[in-house]
């Protein structure tokens, strides 16, 4: 009776993990469908309820989870190797678990990696590669960091987190939020030193809708980085697109620490796509001590925290990660913000 019931769980979570991987599959031909079916119909139900459960404690139940689901391999290979279980049994709970997972992650979020992009989402045209007004840009943004610098020493959580919120709530027509999705507690990184070594600021959690900041992270960088985990509650899962949303959210506040996060955050990525061009040293030059000390400061904070060897490991994990999940690019999706904000002064140009 035991191994029919066995055999029977086994059959049932191997088949849904299997038709979940059919309907990926069916969602890269059909993002319009992913859309309005799951990332605007049955993502923001499941998240809001997965929150409403999560809310309620100060800690991390993503990370509960992931520590009994490696307690429970330990556990299955320890009996394996005093031979209390064998390995046709233990390869068979493998399984199980990893269609589990599987299937759990897609349904609980990672549908959202075939929706539609951000140009058809947000109507956005999309801006013809162009090096003058790719470095008109960086000037501009420079001019901009400059303008909005401000001495950030230390931070109010709760106060970023509510400023942050009303940013959204401010763009919900614009970038199609559902502002019940806006209602979080932030979570610290329970190994946040662990994830300082492979330069992880922050991640969000699909299995209980979990945002997840490092206690490493410095005052000017964590409005930035709450802002990019946000979006991905909202179902964002491209990096680049959370970091738009992100700079576009903070970058208009009312709140000059959050405008000056934004825009010093986003100027790593034109720094990085602009400094091959004619040009780059004039305009760097035009960029403030004070913010130029920020900026460095920054890099210094994370090369410090790192092992090269973590983050090597890390590096390659969320590259292998974000290609199986249909982001082609993998970690240089990063980089993808410059096209986005592009694309977003485009926009305001022709809007005027």
């Amino acid at each position: 009776m035991q191994l029919k019931y066995f055999k029977s769980w086994f059959a049932i979570n191997l088949y849904f993990a299997l038709l979940l991987f059919a309907l990926t599959r069916i969602g890269m031909a059909k993002p319009a469908y992913v859309e309005k079916l799951y990332s605007e119909g049955l993502y923001p139900v499941l998240a809001n309820g997965l929150a409403w459960f999560s809310n309620v404690f100060p800690f991390s139940t993503d990370d509960i989870l992931y520590a009994t689901l490696i307690i429970y391999l330990l556990f299955n290979l320890l009996l394996l190797v005093v031979r209390r279980l064998s390995f046709r049994r233990f390869s068979a709970r493998i399984i199980i678990l990893m269609a589990i997972v599987y299937s759990s992650f897609n349904l609980l979020w990672g549908f959202n990696y075939y929706r539609e992009d951000i140009n058809s989402r947000l109507n956005m045209p999309s801006a013809k590669a162009d090096v003058e007004e790719l470095m008109n840009a960086f000037h501009s943004l420079v001019k901009k960091t400059n303008a909005s610098y401000t001495p950030i020493y230390a931070v109010d959580k709760d106060e970023v987190l509510q400023l942050t919120v009303e940013g959204f709530q401010n763009q919900a027509d614009f970038l199609k939020i559902d502002n019940k999705l806006l209602r979080t507690v932030p979570k610290s990184i329970s190994l946040s030193r662990l994830f300082g070594a492979a330069t992880i600021s922050g991640y969000y959690g699909p299995f209980f809708s979990e945002i997840h900041l490092n206690d490493y992270l410095l005052p000017i960088e964590y409005p930035q980085v709450l802002a990019h985990e946000m979006a991905h509650k909202l179902g964002i899962t491209s990096e680049a697109e959370a970091n738009f949303y992100a700079w576009l959210v903070c970058s208009e506040s009312d709140d000059k620490r959050l405008v000056y996060s934004a825009n010093l955050y986003l100027m790593q990525y034109f720094v990085y796509e602009c400094y091959k061009h004619e040009g780059f040293r004039e305009i760097v030059k035009d960029i403030r001590y004070e913010v130029r000390h920020d900026f460095y400061k920054s890099h210094y904070h994370w090369m410090a925290l790192m092992n090269k060897n973590v983050e090597m490991v890390a590096a390659k994990v969320n590259d292998a990660y974000l290609k199986t999940n249909n982001v082609e690019a993998g970690i240089e999706d990063y980089e993808g913000v410059v096209k986005h904000v592009m694309d977003y002064l485009l926009l305001e140009q022709r809007g005027q």
